[in-house]
């Protein structure tokens, strides 16, 4: 579209206690890239049909309890490769039975989840860099967020 990747996908926001569960592995951004669970819709796919979906190629899991906290717009990516993504963010309280501490994707064994403490996600950083604003949305509101990074 223009030059610019379009996508649409389907996040999740898993929290334990005072901590939130991050992708990290390699890619164009290099190792220590950290960023949500989940993916792109599919054709004929709603968000949460696609958040409950990814949640489970990459945990195994299923999943019940996911609250829509966000609907984000980022434009992101250098100049000649920059893109346009609109994001689903679900909050979802992480099941007993994820592990507490680092795990491999099952969707890709490259990827590993780990657990990041609130007051690091700044200085992680975990993306988009508005999940701390998508952490604080109280049940029963849903926000809307224009981020534009670098």
């Amino acid at each position: 579209m223009g030059g610019v990747k379009f996508s649409v996908r389907a996040v999740i926001l898993c929290t334990r206690g005072d901590t939130l569960l991050t992708n990290c592995g390699p890619g164009e951004h290099g190792s220590g890239f950290h960023f949500l669970p989940g993916g792109a819709l599919r054709a004929d796919e709603d968000a949460a049909q696609a958040a409950a979906r990814e949640w489970h190629e990459e945990t195994g899991l299923t999943v019940s309890g996911l609250r829509l906290v966000g609907v984000v717009e980022s434009f992101f990516g250098q100049p000649g490769r920059r893109e346009h993504e609109i994001g689903f963010y679900y909050h979802l309280p992480a099941p007993p039975d994820l592990p507490d501490g680092t795990f491999t994707v099952q969707d890709n064994p490259d990827v590993q989840c780990q657990w990041v403490p609130f007051d690091r996600i700044e200085a992680t950083p975990v993306y988009p860099l508005v999940v701390r604003d998508l952490l604080r949305v109280p049940p029963g509101e849903v926000r809307h967020i224009l981020n534009r990074e670098a």
